[in-house]
């Protein structure tokens, strides 16, 4: 397996936005070696040398490396070189390091390198090994492998286990869809959907509308977060207070998301009568 041949070796996933490539980051981290070791997502809030002494003996993945200053590029590059870090501090003194390196982008870096927006030396060490995600309509093979895939993981989420297929009219929506958000955007459907379904698989109803060039994502998620709202109500006797305890949710926010979707007593319910807060 590439995660644990190459375990210490940088690694520079391409792909358009939506494909997976910060899946695919953790799956070679958690394939290998260093799977019980730290997986750290790279951020502005802290120094590239705090975070890689955080992820010290795992994983650093560097989402969209093609955005960052070239300053940041140079710190990450002498990173690469030294397996150090230098300390704070006027010392000048340096700490090892042991972190792999994942970074992942959805732009053409060899032209940014060759336009002098990359550092063209950094390029050469990520590209050790690079990895291409596909646009999801160029895996029309496993189409089918991957929904089934992301249905599973998300009908445990919501132990929604028995929905195990999708109607043929369903299969029909999502295989004429051409998908520009990619694996991203086709997850988002299914969490709706899987929320949505009330029998034993999933119907095309229970999907959003597809009937225009591009689907409504704002539109969706609102969908999808009402649906999930009114559920967990459901699922705890439509208490306010035990449901934020049992959901992990600050009671002020559940409050407002219930106003805003008219969430309450009645049909504004989804039918189902609660009881006063």
């Amino acid at each position: 397996m590439l995660a644990a041949q190459t375990d210490t070796a940088s690694a520079l996933i391409y792909g358009a936005s939506g494909t997976g490539k910060g899946a695919i980051a953790k799956w070679i981290h958690s394939s290998g070696p260093r799977a019980a070791r730290p997986f750290r997502e790279a951020s502005k809030d802290m120094s590239f040398a705090e975070q890689l002494s955080l992820a010290h003996g795992g994983t650093l993945a560097v989402h969209e490396i093609g955005e960052l200053s070239l300053t940041e590029q140079l710190a990450i590059l002498d990173y690469l070189k030294t397996k150090s870090v230098a300390l704070p501090g006027p010392s000048g003194m340096r700490m090892l390091v042991n972190a792999r390196i994942i970074a992942t982008t959805s732009q053409a870096l060899e032209g940014r390198a060759q336009s002098g927006f990359f550092n063209a030396e950094l390029l050469e060490k990520l590209n050790v090994f690079r990895i291409e995600m596909p646009p999801l309509t160029s895996r029309v093979d496993e189409f089918e492998d991957i929904v089934l895939g992301i249905t599973g993981e998300i009908t445990r989420d919501f132990h929604k286990e028995h929905l195990r297929d999708l109607s043929p009219d369903a299969w029909k929506l999502l295989r004429d869809y051409d998908w520009p958000g990619n694996i991203r955007e086709l997850r988002n459907v299914l969490r709706l959907a899987i929320v949505s379904a009330a029998g034993d698989q999933i119907e095309a109803s229970d999907l959003p509308d597809f009937g225009h060039d591009r689907l409504d994502f704002r539109s969706t998620r609102e969908q999808f977060e009402k649906i999930y709202i009114v559920e967990l109500l459901r699922t705890f006797g439509w208490k306010v207070d035990r449901t934020c305890q049992m959901a992990r949710m600050d009671k002020t926010v559940l409050l407002e998301k219930m106003k805003k979707y008219g969430i309450g007593p009645g049909p504004a319910s989804d039918q189902s009568p609660a009881p006063p807060v």
